[in-house]
């Protein structure tokens, strides 16, 4: 029987690109694909893949920011990251809340094939890219980001949101935190930081890449 993959990314020729890759493996079924994280909450609880190829930025609702809710409606189901995303709080948090693999978009017609079987067996596969920066961040803790060394793992999830240009509602819901709560988050990683204002944030991010753009 074929493993059943969902693709979900918000762009077209993204899904394209991966559904050419797969219609020429006979070993997996495309069972379903969208275009927003909300989708892929849906075909995990309606349809429960195998796979799901799940990207991170999307209109609204971050692809790694349901991973965990994903997990919790279809226990079964694999997740692979496939992102341009590459560095910082995206890998750490993903790797965290247990996903299967984690590829970037510009080695996905290399890599995919490889990284799909490893899943299936039960193992998980990280890309060239991905390998070789946890590996420089073992190697040589000292180089990470100062933020990182300052702020716990709440703090720095709250600091991606925000560089992601969310604002404090929104961060609220998807953190499932008071909206107090996260201004009270905000200030305490300012005044770590020694910054003070939004703006400053996203620009320290940015700088020192705790994200990458």
């Amino acid at each position: 029987m074929p493993i059943k993959i969902a693709i979900v990314d918000d762009h077209d020729i993204i899904r394209l690109g991966v559904k050419s890759v797969l219609e020429k493996l006979s070993d997996y079924e495309i069972c379903a694909e969208a275009g927003s994280a909300e989708e892929a909450l849906s075909i995990a609880r309606e349809i429960s893949p195998d796979i799901m190829l799940l990207d991170i930025s999307m209109p609204k609702l971050s692809g790694l920011d349901v991973i965990s809710r994903i997990k919790r409606a279809s226990p079964k189901t694999k997740i692979i990251i496939i992102s341009v995303h590459k560095l910082g709080a995206y890998v750490l948090k993903a790797l965290r809340q247990g996903v299967s693999g984690y590829l970037n978009k510009d080695n996905v017609a290399e890599e995919l094939v490889t990284a799909l079987s490893c899943v299936a067996k039960g193992k998980v596969y990280l890309g060239q890219e991905i390998s070789q920066y946890l590996a420089e961040t073992v190697k040589d803790p000292d180089k990470k980001p100062f933020a990182q060394s300052l702020l716990n793992e709440r703090e720095t999830d709250i600091l991606r949101l925000v560089a992601e240009g969310k604002t404090a509602k929104e961060i609220a819901e998807v953190t499932f935190l008071s909206h107090r709560t996260v201004e009270n988050y905000k200030n305490s990683i300012m005044k770590k930081l020694n910054l003070h204002r939004t703006s400053d944030l996203i620009k320290y991010s940015l700088e020192n890449k705790i994200l990458d753009v």
